[in-house]
């Protein structure tokens, strides 16, 4: 198929969770799909308005982009659940990359919201098609295609995130294998998609903790029951759908199957803030964990090398409390 122009897709927020659907869906439309370089030692954070490191590295690499597309893919993302919402900025995700790029780029910001049928995820691509140039019945093959592929790319994400650098864990044609590498602390790590893979968030921090001998467990193998099982019986509903996911996730590993939780959290963040909050309450409520738990603030002044001491620190403590658990069962 002859290449109709490039699409570029800025590696930000929810790049980290729904890219593999956008490129391939592009790709299907006969479009080239460029991504931004992570921002890395160059440093050269944009700081166009004062908001949490995730928001800010979107624009940072929206302007990377300048120049070198034809569009920019920054969805309005209202609700990516039939009953809950996502967090103010991704709403207005596309006026601010707008602004920053002083209107100079098309910005391909079609409305998703997942409660009402008008914007489906669907329909909200198709309509998309149409402004690249595509007739309806392309545009539906063409998601139809690209939502199975996610689907099918989803099924061995833990051995991704296990086996592959994080720069690597969104590169489709790199396969992995179902063999488990023996590890001898299993971990949850928690939060946000990007805070979890964007290393420029988080300093590449699970890739430390892969040396540190962790297998890192993350809430996208979880199904919606299981959330939903943790978060049926709280006294206030959680309205944003990735607070929802970060409550039900800790909570279904802090009751048991891992070694020990973190939680990584942006400064800034609204949502996280009254997340801390919320957990810690219900944590004193339940009279604390069953497995021990960490909570890590990120922002563009963290150094890895004070992450890589904490993370070391509660290796220890995981080891220290398998080897009393341990003892305490050769007693009984």
């Amino acid at each position: 198929m002859e290449e109709k122009g490039r699409i570029g897709i800025p590696r930000a927020l929810m790049f980290y969770r729904y890219f593999p659907l956008w490129k391939v869906f592009f790709e299907e439309l006969g479009w080239r799909v460029i991504v931004s370089d992570g921002v890395g030692k160059r440093g050269n954070l944009i700081y166009f308005e004062d908001s949490c490191l995730p928001m800010k590295l979107l624009v940072t690499h929206a302007m990377h982009l300048k120049g070198k597309v034809d569009y920019l893919f920054v969805p309005r993302l209202v609700s990516l659940h039939r009953h809950y919402i996502m967090c103010p900025k991704f709403r207005g995700a596309p006026d601010i990359v707008r602004l920053a790029t002083d209107g100079t780029i098309p910005i391909l910001d079609e409305t998703i919201d997942l409660r009402t049928r008008e914007y489906s995820m669907l329909r909200s691509f198709v309509k998309m098609s149409s402004r690249l140039g595509a007739n309806h019945p392309e545009g539906k093959r063409a998601f139809q295609m690209a939502e199975q592929l996610f689907l099918n790319f989803q099924k061995g994400w833990e051995e991704r995130i296990n086996q592959l650098p994080l720069n690597q864990i969104y590169q489709m044609d790199i396969p992995v294998s179902a063999q488990e590498k023996k590890s001898h602390l299993k971990v949850a790590f928690i939060g946000h998609p990007y805070n979890l893979f964007d290393t420029d968030v988080n300093k590449d921090l699970l890739s430390f903790a892969k040396s540190l001998g962790m297998r890192i467990i993350t809430p996208e193998g979880l199904s919606e029951k299981e959330i939903r099982a943790q978060v049926s019986d709280l006294s206030k509903e959680i309205y944003w759908s990735s607070g929802r996911e970060i409550v039900g996730s800790l909570f279904h590993f802090l009751s048991g199957g891992v070694d020990g939780a973190v939680f990584l959290t942006s400064f800034k963040c609204g949502i996280d803030a009254l997340l801390q909050e919320f957990i810690k309450r219900r944590l004193k409520i339940r009279g604390g964990a069953s497995v021990p738990f960490l909570i890590l603030t990120l922002d563009e002044h963290s150094g890895r090398e004070g992450l890589m001491t904490r993370l070391e620190a509660f290796k220890d403590v995981m080891e220290e409390r398998k080897r009393n658990v341990k003892t305490q069962s050769s007693n009984e």
